[in-house]
């Protein structure tokens, strides 16, 4: 399959571009941000985290969930895209205003570097 002409590209980024700020919106309300990251970052500490497959599997089973259709879906993978996430948890750390994923991750980076710190320190 050929790529799509370059005016029937840019009519679609500019698309995506101007629904983004809505469909954010509607993701906002509906707390799918939320519901996904009780996914791959539970509040529960009892409940296992779900590891990222890589794609968006777990986004658009709450999606669907939710009640959108495919081609709803399909517009908001494509917002996810041009946000710069790829996969479920890049829609954590790229997408979402606030996530524990993303927190959790530079709590434990901010660890490494206090210790890396400290080695050094008592390196002779």
């Amino acid at each position: 399959m050929s790529d799509p002409p370059i005016d029937d590209q840019y009519d679609h980024e500019q698309f995506v571009s101007d629904i983004a700020p809505n469909v954010l919106g509607v993701l906002k309300k509906t707390r799918f941000f939320d519901l996904l990251d009780d996914r791959f970052c539970p509040a529960d500490h009892s409940q296992e985290p779900v590891k990222c497959g890589h794609s968006f599997d777990v986004s658009k089973g709450i999606l669907a969930d939710s009640g959108m259709d495919e081609e709803d879906i399909q517009d908001v993978i494509d917002v996810f895209h041009s946000q710069g996430a790829c996969c479920d948890c890049e829609v954590l750390y790229n997408v979402a205003k606030e996530s524990r994923l993303r927190a959790r991750y530079w709590k434990a980076r901010y660890v490494e570097v206090e210790s890396q710190k400290e080695y050094r320190r008592t390196d002779p």
